[in-house]
């Protein structure tokens, strides 16, 4: 039977992180367990999706897939991560609109610099785990629910001369009850921006780059001792995917993708690859995540496809935590297109 102690151990990290970069005047690594990724079809993949994303969850992975979206799309997630009481979930909704382009029957060349095509979108995204609370003196608080979220708007257009471009604006809003002074509640918030491009390189061959918090996010406590100013890293990823038709049967697709994502506030590589098959209305997935200095991770997935419904499943790997009760990571999503 799975034991408690991984739950405490996880939570007391969390809040032990929290209260380090209450002490000092810039913490480093904010929203870490928001930045997990979202999507089981893209984790399924190892979160080798920055080329890939089209639908909802490209407001996490890529803002220039928006405009992508085929049809308008609502989706969510739902993830334990370690399976240690520490709750992910991330709900979006994305709108697509073809642009009419009159301007091209006077000017071809002007034309084409034109958006096509709108893509709009809105997604929250929280996380929420219990942790044991102490007050300035030591004395303990018991059990908060400490939470993270973020409030997102993202737009996206289709320039035929430059491709897929977005830009997702996000309102970082945290809270940890009775952790403030004279037993209030502690706040942070704080404002981001993400910014995307996704282009067709040719036949099937997809580029896709994401600017993620650009120039570091500064999310600002309230109501705590020091009321510091934590960083959300700046993460920047070069991505590709490759998809073919028809391989083994008419009505079977193969892609392929592979992403390099990088941070230079903490310094921090990571490779992502990852596959997806799919015969008709049923997709298996694979992943791999390579950090330096680090153990390989690899991922599983599959999904199926009925009529406008889509269900999606993937189990990640856990390599960084290794105690009692900390497991693996199963991730649980679903998506309607209208």
């Amino acid at each position: 039977m799975r034991t408690f102690s991984g739950k405490v151990f996880v939570g007391i990290m969390l809040f032990a992180f929290l209260a380090v970069g209450m002490a000092q005047e810039y913490g480093i690594g904010a929203a870490s367990f928001l930045r997990r990724g979202v999507d089981a079809r893209a984790l399924g993949m190892g979160g080798a999706f920055a080329a890939v994303a089209d639908g909802y969850s490209a407001m996490y992975w890529n803002p220039g897939g928006l405009a992508r979206a085929s049809s308008p799309e609502l989706g969510g997630m739902y993830m334990n991560i370690y399976n240690a009481g520490i709750y992910l979930n991330f709900f979006a909704g994305v709108l697509g609109l073809d642009l009419p382009n009159e301007v091209q029957t006077e000017s071809e060349t002007l034309g084409s610099f034109l958006p096509r095509r709108l893509g709009g979108g809105l997604a929250f995204t929280e996380m929420a785990t219990e942790v044991l609370a102490y007050d300035t003196q030591g004395n303990p608080l018991g059990l908060i629910r400490y939470s993270e979220a973020i409030y997102s708007l993202g737009l996206g257009v289709w320039l035929p001369r430059l491709g897929y471009a977005g830009a997702v604006a996000k309102v970082y809003s945290f809270r940890a009850p009775r952790a403030g002074q004279a037993g209030g509640d502690a706040t942070a918030f704080g404002l981001g921006l993400d910014l995307g491009l996704s282009v067709p390189v040719w036949d099937g061959l997809w580029l896709g780059l994401s600017a993620m918090d650009v120039g570091n996010t500064k999310v600002k406590w309230r109501n705590t001792a020091l009321e510091p100013t934590d960083l959300v890293s700046g993460r920047y990823t070069l991505g590709f995917a490759f998809s073919a038709s028809g391989l083994a049967f008419e009505n079977d697709r193969l892609l392929l993708a592979l992403d390099a994502a990088y941070e230079p506030l903490v310094d921090s590589l990571a490779v992502r690859a990852g596959m997806e098959y799919t015969l008709f209305f049923v997709s298996l997935r694979a992943g791999a995540i390579w950090r330096p200095g680090a153990p390989w991770a690899f991922t599983l997935g599959a999904g199926i496809r009925a009529l406008s419904l889509r269900l999606d499943m993937a189990l990640v790997q856990n390599r960084e935590i290794q105690v009692e009760g900390a497991g693996d990571t199963i991730v649980l999503s679903a998506a309607i297109l209208f």
